[in-house]
């Protein structure tokens, strides 16, 4: 009974990110930002003469830079803010709908929303890179590390999914979460290249948290530090979300909608 209340807000999320037009905006900007970078590895690997177009290279360089995640965090952070700004959790709320279900339907379906947001790009991503490659070139592949590999950047995204629903139960307000998760892209990106250099550190975002700049983590070495890496996924996936069903459960969310 408990489950199948989820599943059905779960689905109501689901058509709500489908009729939402800034989720389409959104995924056709990161499918052309993914088809730019295909474009771009294509004339890399012309002008380097290479024998053979390496799709395992090209993974790792698809997720060079931050193409797929400044499109998905705009959404995310409208969309998880949207319920506080038309005060549709009170209304929710008021008709019986217990905020378990409120809370994990709508994770949930974000999750949902997000592996689809990755599964197009992705495949935008490689259709573009065989079709201008495959005449000119053979294509290099391995299918068990790639397949590996984005396993791994997907669990990745759905944590990130999980902070950003943190961030905007802490703040709430659709502008002030926007800037706050930009502002600390942007401090990631700071720590990747400057920063952890500048201060010598071990633990290398670079190889544990692989959203966004990945490009030191190779496919062909990751299971070196696989145990590191599947530790931080972990923390990175629940540890928000218990923080987050935390907070959600203490929140006056009818005294928010008076206010």
């Amino acid at each position: 009974q408990e489950v199948q209340r989820v599943i059905q807000t779960m689905q109501s999320e689901l058509f709500r990110i489908r009729k939402n037009r800034l989720f389409w905006v959104c995924l056709a900007l990161a499918a052309f930002f993914v088809f730019a970078l295909a474009l771009t590895f294509y004339h890399n690997s012309v002008d380097a003469m290479l024998p053979a177009i390496s799709l395992v290279s090209f993974t790792e360089f698809l997720f060079s830079d931050y193409s797929l995640i400044f499109p998905l965090t705009l959404f995310l952070c409208l969309y998880f803010t949207e319920d506080f700004h038309t005060g549709t959790y009170s209304i929710a709320l008021s008709k019986g709908t217990s905020r378990v279900h409120l809370f994990f339907g709508k994770l949930l379906a974000s999750w949902i929303g997000v592996l689809f947001f990755l599964f197009v790009c992705f495949g935008v991503a490689y259709l573009s890179i065989l079709i201008m490659g495959a005449s000119r070139y053979d294509i290099d592949y391995s299918f068990s590390a790639i397949g590996a590999f984005l396993l791994l950047q997907c669990l990745c995204f759905l944590g990130y999914t999980a902070f950003l629903n943190l961030l905007s139960y802490l703040l709430r307000h659709r502008i002030i979460v926007t800037i706050a998760a930009f502002f600390l892209l942007g401090v990631l990106y700071l720590y990747l290249t400057k920063i952890s250099t500048a201060l010598d550190m071990d633990y290398s975002l670079y190889k544990y948290w692989v959203v966004g700049l990945s490009h030191s983590l190779q496919i062909n070495t990751f299971g070196e530090n696989l145990m590191p890496i599947l530790i931080t996924l972990v923390v990175y996936l629940f540890l928000p979300t218990a923080v987050s069903f935390s907070l959600f459960q203490r929140l006056d969310l009818r005294g928010l909608e008076r206010r």
